[in-house]
């Protein structure tokens, strides 16, 4: 074997050896999955006598909600403890309740269907049976949960960055759609619906553009039951303030901007 052949062997050797290290090291800012996002999911509910409606964060550390007396035109914020599906809400303002105010929830959650059979008590102690039910009811709802992927951040503010959903049919265990294109906040997303069609949407805090969590920039993913699909809403998008929803009214509060919902189009209330 002359020198020559030698030398392009010996070079070829150290070329294959030096992909084979790039190809097996990993990429400095690969997708990983996220596995401690919060999906704070709003429900909203009316009992079947139609005298209640009640906002409902549930399946959550501390469970918290308000309870509308329609007929009584009276608010009372609750927050309570949850043990599987059994719910114990307290009201807050105990001191200024009337004797006729409820007091306490307690019941159980069907976290499919959206049922919720409980006990309300009065503050005189008087037990009552209510049964709430989906506020704005559809047939074939979906039934989703969620698989989250992120990447590390390149900023001092934030160690990750959310950068994909995986849509999960919950009755078969398939992905029906994967969310991506955005750079959001990885802790926590807010699953409600936005637009009172009965379906629920996802709403993430926005953190490209160098964004922070107080800006109050928010991406929003409108479920269409039509394509059965999520789908970006620029409209919404481009409104500064998380939607603080109220049902009883079917507006949105973004925190100073109100808007009433109108067969899903948004009018800005002056």
């Amino acid at each position: 074997m002359n020198f020559k052949r030698l030398l392009s062997i010996a070079a070829l050797s150290v070329s294959c050896l030096s992909h084979a290290e790039e190809t097996s090291r990993p990429a400095l800012n690969s997708l990983k999955p996220l596995n401690n996002v919060r999906v704070s999911m709003q429900r909203m509910l009316k009992s079947t006598d139609e005298r209640y409606f009640l906002s409902i964060y549930a399946g959550i550390a501390q469970p918290h909600g308000t309870l509308y007396d329609l007929s009584e035109n009276k608010n009372i914020e609750l927050r309570g403890t949850q043990k599987g599906h059994d719910l114990d809400l307290k009201a807050l303002q105990i001191d200024s309740l009337e004797k006729h105010d409820i007091a306490q929830i307690m019941g159980n959650l069907n976290v499919n269907s959206g049922v919720l059979k409980s006990n309300l008590i009065d503050q005189a102690g008087t037990n009552h049976l209510v049964q709430f039910e989906p506020a704005f009811k559809v047939e074939n709802k979906p039934l989703f949960t969620f698989k989250f992927y992120g990447v590390k951040a390149d900023t001092e503010a934030q160690e990750q960055l959310l950068t994909r959903v995986d849509v999960i049919d919950k009755t078969n265990n398939t992905v029906a759609q994967t969310l991506t294109g955005f750079s959001a906040y990885p802790n926590s997303i807010g699953y409600l619906d936005i637009n009172f069609d009965g379906h629920y949407d996802v709403i993430l805090s926005d953190l490209s553009q160098d964004r922070k969590v107080t800006d109050k920039r928010y991406i929003y993913w409108m479920y269409n039951p039509k394509t059965t699909k999520y789908q970006r809403s620029p409209q919404l998008e481009k409104i500064v303030g998380f939607p603080k929803l109220q049902g009883e009214k079917q507006q949105i509060d973004f925190g100073g901007q109100r808007y009433q919902v109108n067969q899903g189009l948004l009018q800005k209330i002056e």
